[in-house]
């Protein structure tokens, strides 16, 4: 998805919020915000323009990850909301599916929370069902946000116990308020699932460069790659044509909704 004018004041918010997490020196946001009107074009994709604001930050102020803070916090609220919901749901793959979007409730640029009544799913919620429900096999599935993970662990058992193999796909190293690996190592994640591969780069999203190594073997195989999150949409469905992708996401800005045929604040199921 290409940037749109009101991608503009989301970029604009994650140039203040990381600048003031990393110190909050008026000279780097300033340079930040100028660099955002530089790097505005029609070409670019918004986690593209994401990526070189949030390394021009870092080089600026040293600060490697500044939202650690909050993901650790982020990681306990989900734990502790997700105890609170489980006994709310079916353990059937629609209801789990509903659980898993709800995982992508939070951002700290929108706002969200995880507390509430589990969402409804919108969208191609039955194509989605179908596209995951293969016999047996490998699945992709590439995380976002360590909420999402938290929520997304039901579905990976459920989907586990029926004999698919479930690899997870979190960023190599801290973008934005993205799962990492170095959360999955500092929070003993892979005591919770195993299968965590990471993308080997720091991007925003999954940009088409960075289809390699066993994520690029699991995309070329007919099993299903399930994408969480509105920032690997904005880059998956700019070369999604390759093969069918299952988003999961909540709608959190008028660019995607206008993009996926939705209104903000829906919890969606997105097949191309």
């Amino acid at each position: 998805m290409k940037v749109q004018e009101p991608c503009r004041a989301c970029l604009e918010g994650l140039a203040r919020k990381t600048t003031a997490l990393s110190g909050n020196d008026p000279g780097v946001l300033d340079s930040s915000l100028s660099l955002l009107e530089d790097l505005f074009d029609a070409d670019a994709t918004p986690p593209w323009i994401a990526g070189r604001i949030l390394a021009h930050i870092r080089r600026r102020t040293g600060v490697w990850d500044p939202y650690a803070t909050l993901k650790h916090r982020e990681y306990r609220e989900a734990l502790a909301a997700l105890k609170g919901l489980r006994g709310n749901i079916d353990d059937c793959l629609e209801d789990l599916l509903r659980l898993s979007a709800l995982g992508n409730s939070t951002d700290y640029f929108t706002g969200g929370t995880f507390t509430g009544d589990i969402p409804a799913l919108e969208g191609d919620v039955d194509r989605a069902a179908a596209a995951v429900s293969t016999e047996s096999g490998e699945i992709l599935m590439l995380g976002d946000n360590i909420g999402d993970f938290v929520f997304d662990l039901p579905l990976l058992r459920f989907l586990e116990r029926g004999g698919r193999k479930v690899l997870y796909t979190v960023r190599e190293r801290p973008a934005q308020n993205d799962l990492s690996m170095e959360d999955v190592r500092r929070l003993g994640l892979h005591d919770l699932h195993p299968r965590i591969i990471s993308t080997g780069k720091g991007n925003v999203g999954l940009p088409r460069e960075d289809i390699a190594g066993e994520i690029e073997r699991l995309w070329k195989k007919e099993g299903p790659v399930i994408a969480k999150g509105m920032g690997n949409f904005e880059t998956i469905s700019e070369f999604d044509g390759e093969r069918q992708v299952v988003y999961i996401m909540k709608v959190k800005c008028t660019a995607v909704a206008r993009a996926v045929g939705s209104d903000t604040g829906t919890y969606i199921a997105h097949v191309r």
